[in-house]
């Protein structure tokens, strides 16, 4: 069997000896075993490794490229795009170098094994932070907008980023000091934190880690959709169609909340069953192939949020569209005015690039003239 070195890396190499005198047997790699199944693997991690390495920097191009506007949460996003980026550009690679050359690759290398395993749960854990801060910060700015200016402050969002990926790395580094471990994972095919080295831990990671972020992200939402929802009948109510500007605001105000949602549901997606079977199979009973697929839909995560904003965003796209060169500067400052609702004072703070507006406080004042007229406080 294997057995823990003491700079806390499970023994890889086949060239030592066991107590016995034996020599340790290493596992051929997936690509030599089960060839279809590797064909697979590989084929899907390749592809979200491209996309989310395109797709992040393009994220990073695009807030930075539009950093002259104020754009709420555009903090979060960024550190969320690196954290996702750590995961797509650095882990996802050598998931292919640990599926094609197998754990005798790493086994004069435990300290490359380490580093990767401890990058990728950092990053995860700072992208799930990321995601939290992310959705508390659209709570604020859209129900409790008179105080999103005294608690988002640009320097409390960069602290707030630092603190997420300080918090992460104190997560992981329990497996440095015997609470966890890394090492190749033969079942992942890959080198990752220990999942069955310490039920607590491992419950740490599936409950606290996972499900905390998943709790507070649903919270959110479900207050979002809420004030959303009122927001919309009190529309109605106050009138159907005589300006046209409150429906504009109001498509916007969906299409936001729907951009928050699908990010919600990948999240649901791609890491429940993951946080649910290294809950469950501490004792590692469960085939191979539930691991390796199940470890490979968490890692997809880190792909998925560049195709969200691209294809609900069309703002994204046109700022996008202007840094590639897809579009003359004309024809994007056109369809941005076309796309947007008429400012205002109030409506100046709109965040174009994550589309996102705070909701309205609907008073209903009656002019002089019988009329009415309204007031839509963003």
């Amino acid at each position: 069997m294997m057995k823990n070195t003491s700079d806390g890396v499970k023994n890889l190499t086949c060239l030592q000896n066991d107590d016995g005198g034996r020599p340790l047997v290493v596992n051929p790699a997936l690509f030599d075993s089960h060839f279809n199944l590797a064909m697979i693997y590989i084929s899907v991690i390749a592809v979200a490794l491209f996309i989310g390495t395109f797709g992040n920097l393009m994220i990073l191009l695009v807030a930075f490229w539009s950093r002259g506007l104020n754009k709420v949460g555009k903090e979060f996003m960024v550190n969320l795009a690196l954290a996702d980026l750590c995961v797509a550009a650095i882990a996802d690679p050598m998931c292919i170098v640990g599926v094609i050359k197998g754990e005798h690759f790493f086994s004069d290398k435990p300290w490359l094994c380490n580093l990767i395993a401890s990058m990728c749960l950092t990053a995860c854990f700072c992208a799930f932070a990321s995601l939290t801060m992310l959705s508390l910060n659209r709570y604020v700015y859209l129900c409790h907008n008179e105080i999103y200016d005294k608690m988002y402050g640009r320097i409390t969002c960069i602290v707030i980023c630092v603190m997420c990926w300080i918090t992460a790395f104190l997560c992981e580094f329990p497996n440095f000091v015997g609470w966890g471990g890394h090492y190749f994972d033969q079942q992942a095919n890959q080198c990752i934190w220990d999942r069955t080295s310490s039920l607590s831990y491992t419950l740490f990671v599936a409950i606290g880690l996972i499900g905390f972020p998943l709790l507070t992200m649903t919270i959110c939402f479900i207050l979002i959709f809420r004030r959303i929802w009122n927001t919309k009948k009190a529309l109605y109510d106050i009138d159907k169609g005589k300006d046209g500007r409150m429906g504009k605001v109001m498509v916007e105000s969906f299409r936001a909340a729907k951009t928050i949602f699908v990010i919600f549901v990948v999240f649901v997606i791609c890491w429940t069953p993951y946080a649910v079977v290294i809950a469950i199979d501490v004792e590692n009973t469960l085939p191979m192939p539930v691991h390796l697929f199940l470890t490979l839909l968490a890692h997809l995560h880190s792909s998925c949020n560049f195709i969200i904003y691209f294809v609900g965003n069309k703002r994204f796209r046109v700022v996008l569209g202007r840094i590639l060169g897809c579009h003359d500067k004309t024809a994007i400052l056109s369809e941005t005015k076309s796309s947007s609702v008429p400012d205002s004072p109030d409506t100046t703070r709109y965040n174009n690039f994550s589309g996102i507006k705070p909701q309205l406080k609907i008073t209903k004042k009656q002019t002089s003239t019988g009329s009415d007229s309204y007031d839509g406080h963003m």
